[in-house]
């Protein structure tokens, strides 16, 4: 999430330097960069998405009218949907089962012990109320 504050005259989420050269060129972020709630005034919407900004958090109708006739606005347009399309395809909401996908080790290991653990557990119910009926017969 972008900040709601301004770094010296630029609004932070409009600021191509941070969104662009540092967040995504220098640190090697791939997913959705979301303003923070957008109040209008110095907040513009075309200046975040050309920063590098994918999803702008709004209200109320300021919005930006892309050019189906301006490439770069096109560009910057397909540029947002490729991030927040990455992030959902890289989601816990895709963690379906994939054909020639093998568990890891250590997860079909875990899957073995809570196994174990869970027969054990019953059997010692199964003797603990068994025994406790004896006694109750026996008296």
């Amino acid at each position: 999430m972008s900040s709601f504050n301004r770094i010296g005259t630029i609004w932070a989420g409009g600021d191509y330097r941070l969104l662009t050269e540092v967040l995504r060129n220098e640190w090697g972020f791939k997913g959705i960069v979301i303003s923070d709630f957008n109040t209008g005034g110095h907040m513009n919407s075309k200046q975040m998405a050309y920063a590098g900004g994918d999803l702008n958090l709004q209200n109320f109708a300021q919005e930006w009218n892309a050019r189906k006739s301006s490439a770069s606005d096109m560009t910057i347009l397909r540029n947002g949907a490729k991030n927040i399309l990455y992030t959902v395809a890289h989601s816990n909401a895709m963690n379906v089962e994939v054909v020639g996908y093998k568990i890891p080790l250590w997860l079909s290991l875990l899957y073995i012990i809570d196994a174990v653990a869970i027969i054990g557990v019953i059997t010692w119910g199964f003797f603990a109320i068994r025994k406790s009926i004896n006694k109750s017969r026996i008296k």
